[in-house]
């Protein structure tokens, strides 16, 4: 019954409210003391009670609640039953703790789900692949038993060895799952990207419930009262964490010095959101029969030994006494003291305001609901309701025997409309794209908005391969359509992928996790099309994991190489200058070509590394080359965009190590591509002008095959221009890349740039180059790139040369 309904019906009994308020605020200074134990360090898992303690819930009751996070090895059940705690939160393993006679009470049921989950190295495709896999689970891991036994795996087939509670195992591949019963365990892989897969007893019907509130049978005995107003008061906590995440997220990172980060603890709190189920089931609530259940399975599995759990193990509140008598006079005593027109015209006048709030407070829980499901955006589901509405559609279509379908989709080089236009303008785009999707799909697909430029389309019970590539078709369609911003019309596709259920997997985790490697696949041939995902597109993802894997490996073990190409005046035909280029002899699959690799370590963020590397090594060469037998050679370096965008001050110590070896200005030149100077150009024009200052050239990379035109050469600080070998290779007399070759040649000399040609690999090639006034040229038939004393005799012979001719 709401205040203001119970206002209207008895106005004295607001009176003994009030009343009843202020002898508590008597007393405030005498509150009992007791412990709260929990499973497990401060996180967001114990939300509730940070709540509740810190809105002064539990104060109000009388209370001085103490919350325990738990140390390594501490055993929440024996703290509560030896007293040291009056109360504790634990799993569905109180049912070990009953059946061995420990006298637990259930309390209060706080998540309606267990979180507890097998996570596996992303190598195992299912269940059946797990033979003589090493297991980490706990021993008393009811859930994770029965759901292997479920499967017909027998327990004594597998290897399972000693938790550790350490998800590194996993990653260092030291074992090939690990029972988890926290979100937090699989947001550590998230965040170093680490694939992997999720199993969950929930898939079979396994479904326990998780982080029971329980106290001791003793303490019901002596502290009836109090029982129930701790519960109560819990109960009030957790009503609040749920609608104000981020304010209790603050107050654990603030008041519980949790050793977790925001985002972790935002991670978190997103992934227990669905395992409470409060707009389904009351916080709290006890269902009986799914103990019942759960009791049954732990005496299947062995770890019981009874079948069944005794009544007392459910608390039940305790009956209310009638003071209707005491009521009675305490009414008519007070309305006689107090001035009963007073109280009249104060309830006349907060009725109207309590209208008012109850209104803004059901629109508030509207809202609140509204923000938690949909995107703020676009108006589609979001990430949160996809999830839970694939997890509920995964599980009907197995047990109906039908097929879901997952399309993930991207649109392909969005993140251009933002740089370009801004991010208003990308948002009505993206709003625009919605509609379009919406209109062309039929009602049995769902489509969501994961976030970004990413979107998702749910398909249900739709078998014709030719069916669904259709569906994607249309949507792929829509989007080449043009986009209108302000007057001037972009043009987009999108990539997608496309996974089924249960052709490809059995779990809806997975379905995402294999829909989104078939949507990079589609990328990778070159976007606007849609890709299936198939095992083979699989085993690239995990040899590329792998490959990243070694890259990792040979950067720590100093395993790469540098050879060095020469590059020729082509007047005097001497080696002014030679250019650095990396190599890598994998000790299994031999060479590796740069092409294949660094890509990679772009994507993985190693390249900072491997630049450094390239840098350092280079110009120790060089220095020694100069001081010993080629005073006047420089060198020219390749860079990476990653390079000057994700840590810049790398360049500082370049400059240093420049300073030190007293090199005179333009001996050194790095190499950049033209795709750098269409994005982020603030960052890359002071980085150009820092190279200027420190009397380092800059040559520009391939040049013609990108997006280069003359304004940012004229804008930036470039020294040379590299005619890309796609032009030189197949250069002629009088042929059309002849006369393209001639007008770079020819743009550069009137811009002041200096020009080299790549790739010369015939002597009318080098002559035709010559005749059109190309000063500098490097290619197969100048010189291969070579080892480091193979350069050094080469230029011990030109040595030799100039000092016979002088």
């Amino acid at each position: 019954m709401g205040i203001n309904a119970a206002v209207k019906r008895n106005p004295c009994k607001l009176l003994l409210l009030v009343l009843g308020l202020y002898q508590t605020s008597l007393f405030a200074d005498e509150l009992e003391p007791i412990r709260l134990q929990l499973k497990a360090p401060h996180s967001f898992q114990f939300a509730g009670y940070y709540a509740a303690k810190k809105l002064g819930y539990y104060q109000q009751e009388g209370l001085d609640v103490e919350i325990a996070a738990a140390k390594f090895g501490q055993n929440v059940v024996e703290e509560v039953a030896s007293g040291r705690a009056q109360y504790g939160v634990g799993d569905e393993d109180l049912l070990i703790a009953r059946d061995r006679g420990f006298p637990v009470v259930l309390l209060a049921a706080i998540f309606q789900h267990t979180a507890s989950a097998l996570l596996v190295n992303n190598h195992i495709l299912s269940l059946h692949d797990w033979h003589d896999k090493d297991i980490m689970v706990k021993p008393d891991s009811a859930a994770l038993l029965a759901y292997l036994k479920k499967n017909g795996i027998l327990i004594s087939s597998l290897n399972i060895v000693r938790h550790t509670f350490d998800i590194q195992d996993l990653i260092d591949e030291k074992i090939d799952a690990i029972g988890v019963d926290s979100p937090l365990d699989a947001f550590h892989l998230e965040t170093i990207h680490y694939p992997y897969k999720v199993f969950t007893p929930r898939s079979l019907g396994i479904d326990f419930l998780g982080d029971n509130l329980f106290t001791s049978q003793k303490e019901i005995d002596q502290h009836a009262d109090r029982v129930e107003t701790f519960r109560k008061a819990s109960v009030k906590g957790w009503q609040y964490a749920l609608e104000n995440q981020t304010t209790v997220i603050n107050w654990i990172i603030k008041d519980y010095d949790s050793y977790l980060s925001k985002a972790a603890l935002t991670f978190e709190a997103n992934a227990l959101y669905p395992l409470l189920e409060p707009n389904l089931v009351q916080l709290g609530y006890i269902n009986k029969e799914r103990w019942a259940n759960m009791a049954a399975t732990y005496f299947d599995v062995g770890l019981t030994q009874q079948p069944s759990l005794a009544e007392d193990f459910f608390y039940s509140p305790p009956s209310k006494q009638d003071y209707s008598i005491v009521y009675i006079v305490l009414t008519v005593t007070s309305c006689i003291i107090i001035a009963l027109s007073m109280l009249a015209i104060f309830v006349m006048r907060t009725n109207r305001k309590l209208d008012v709030a109850l209104g803004e407070s059901r629109h508030a829980e509207q809202r609140i609901w509204q923000q938690a499901n949909f995107d703020s955006l676009t108006k589609l589901p979001n990430r949160h309701n996809f999830k839970t509405a694939l997890d509920k559609k995964a599980t009907s279509a197995l047990d109906k025997g039908e097929t879901l379908t997952l399309l993930y989709l991207d649109l392909d080089r969005f993140k251009e409309v933002n740089d370009i236009h801004g991010h208003d303008e990308g948002d009505r785009v993206l709003i625009q794209a919605t509609s379009r999707m919406q209109n062309r799909l039929p009602n049995l697909c769902m489509v969501s908005r994961l976030g970004g430029d990413e979107f998702t389309i749910i398909i249900e019970n739709v078998n014709d391969r030719a069916t669904i590539e259709a569906i994607a078709q249309r949507i792929l369609s829509c989007l080449r359509q043009p986009f209108r911003i302000g007057s001037e019309r972009i043009f987009l596709s999108a990539s997608i992928g496309i996974a089924q259920l249960p052709l490809h997997c059995t779990d809806a985790d997975c379905l995402i996790k294999y829909a989104d490697e078939a949507m990079y696949a589609a990328k990778h041939l070159g976007r606007n099309q849609l890709h299936w995902f198939t095992k083979e597109l699989h085993d690239n993802v995990l040899n590329r994991i792998e490959l990243i894997s070694d890259l990792r490996t040979a950067i720590k073990n100093r395993d790469f190489s540098l050879v060095y190409q020469p590059i020729i005046d082509l007047q005097s035909h001497k080696i002014i200058k030679v250019e650095a280029l990396i190599r890598w002899q994998h000790a299994k699959k031999g060479f590796i070509s740069p092409a294949v690799f660094i890509p990679m370590a772009e994507e993985a963020g190693l390249i900072n590394e491997i630049g450094d590397f390239v840098f350092r090594s280079a110009i120790a060469q060089l220095a020694d080359w100069r001081n010993s037998i080629a005073p006047n050679l420089m060198i020219s370096i390749n860079t990476s965009p990653a390079q000057y965008l994700n840590e810049p001050n790398i360049m500082v110590e370049w400059f240093d190590l420049l300073h030190e070896l007293t090199f005179p200005e333009n001996v050194v030149t790095l190499e950049i591509t033209e795709s750098m100077l269409m994005h982020n150009k603030d960052a890359i024009t002071t980085q150009l002008l820092a190279f200027r200052d420190q009397g380092i050239q800059v040559a520009l990379d391939d040049f013609g095959t990108g997006y280069s035109s003359l304004a940012y050469l004229n804008r930036f600080d470039i020294d040379f221009i590299k005619i890309d070998q796609s032009f030189v290779k197949s250069l002629e007399l009088n042929n059309s890349e002849q006369t393209l070759c001639e007008a770079i040649i020819d743009m550069a000399k009137k811009l002041g740039l200096q020009v080299i040609a790549e790739g010369i690999e015939t002597n009318d090639q080098m002559n035709i180059l010559k005749t059109a006034g190309c000063q500098f040229g490097q290619g197969y038939y100048l010189s291969y790139p070579l080892t480091a004393a193979a350069i050094t005799e080469l230029l011990h012979q030109q040595s030799l040369v100039l000092i016979k001719s002088s």
